[in-house]
């Protein structure tokens, strides 16, 4: 896949020795602890996983932590205009790529073995959760070391870079394409929804610090105690990180129960008859304009109406009805204005767009 530049290529090989997907499941997390009976571990990149016996409690190959926020990214499927929410955290555990110059960056992406520089980072499950209109959105969490976050921060090459390795990523794990030359950071948004949990391995940890070529004492330090001394069989609960995890599991499923609700709600709805134009000035959209024929309201009151940043969605539960469709310009939300005509059943909307 190609970025917007040409030192921005990035094929299979780069992602699948790059990056670790990360199981995020409550029931997961904690069969570490409480199991009984055989205990799968987590899936590695090639669907290999990890059993115990019954006898025997699982030794704990990872850590369960909660990173910290970072920012947010905003872009849209590919072929669709559906918005796609990426939230980039940061966490200690999950240890940085080596520290290269852009200009190292560039000679590496160029020559015949792009995959040498990689970049430790995990991977929560896509999730529902709601954009600041308060209308269902899907997300992502993309955890690295802060200090790669610091880097990508600070230089666009290598932001750049790591776009190019999310939107490869989320196509091969989950089948998500997204527009990477649309994504947008929102320097006023840390994160959406809630950050959940991830689990980070141990053996990956130790992959990556052993494939440093120029390791310093603190990454030496921690690769040997992570290759000596015998695993623990039994190990400390910690009450906090129990209780995250259960109010994670908790929201998950109110957010899919929300989902369903929506789901159920929308088979059931008909979309009204309706008018979309749009208002030109010196060769640039200046206003879009919409009508709404809803012969069985007889109020307003009986009508939600919610303009988002490119989204127009109507509903009258109490009717049936429901319009939901994204436009491909920037709306002023404060500025929209409605009127509905009792006479002849009309809703007219108009919503000022913001130029480019």
């Amino acid at each position: 896949m190609s970025g917007s530049r040409n030192f921005l290529d990035a094929d299979n090989s780069l992602m699948e020795r790059n990056l670790r997907f990360i199981k995020n499941d409550f029931e997961e997390n904690l069969s570490q602890y409480f199991s009984s009976g055989p205990v799968s571990g987590a899936n590695d990149n090639y669907g290999n996983s990890t059993s115990s016996s019954s006898n025997s409690a699982p030794p704990r190959e990872y850590r369960v932590v909660q990173p910290t926020p970072g920012f947010c990214i905003k872009s849209f499927k590919v072929n669709t205009n559906e918005k796609y929410f990426i939230n980039v955290c940061q966490t200690e555990e999950i240890p940085p790529p080596e520290d290269i110059t852009e200009t190292e960056l560039t000679e590496i992406l160029n020559s015949d073995e792009p995959s040498s520089y990689r970049i430790p980072m995990s991977i929560s499950e896509p999730r529902v959760t709601k954009d600041k209109s308060d209308n269902p959105v899907d997300a992502v969490d993309f955890a690295v070391n802060p200090k790669f976050f610091a880097k990508i921060e600070k230089s666009i090459l290598f932001r750049d870079f790591f776009l190019v390795l999310i939107a490869e990523a989320l196509s091969e794990k989950y089948n998500v394409q997204i527009k990477v030359d649309k994504a947008i950071i929102l320097t006023k948004r840390k994160f959406i929804g809630t950050l959940v949990s991830h689990r980070v391995r141990n053996n990956d940890v130790k992959n990556v610090l052993s494939s440093y070529r120029n390791p310093s004492k603190d990454d030496l330090s921690k690769l040997k105690s992570l290759e000596g001394g015998q695993k623990q069989l039994v190990q400390e609960i910690n009450a906090n990180e129990v209780n995250a995890l259960r109010n994670q599991s908790e929201q998950l499923k109110q957010q899919e129960s929300v989902r369903i609700k929506q789901e159920i709600s929308q088979a059931s709805s008909t979309v009204p008859d309706y008018k979309l134009r749009a208002r030109i000035k010196d060769e640039e959209v200046e206003e879009v304009q919409a009508e709404f024929f809803l012969p069985k309201c007889i109020s307003s009151q009986e009508i939600t109406l919610d303009i988002g940043e490119d989204r127009i969605l109507l509903e009258s539960m109490k009717h049936g009805y429901l319009f939901d469709k994204f436009v491909n310009y920037r709306l002023n939300q404060e500025r929209a204005r409605a009127i509905f005509d009792k006479t002849n059943k009309m809703l007219q909307i108009r919503i000022p767009v913001i130029s480019a």
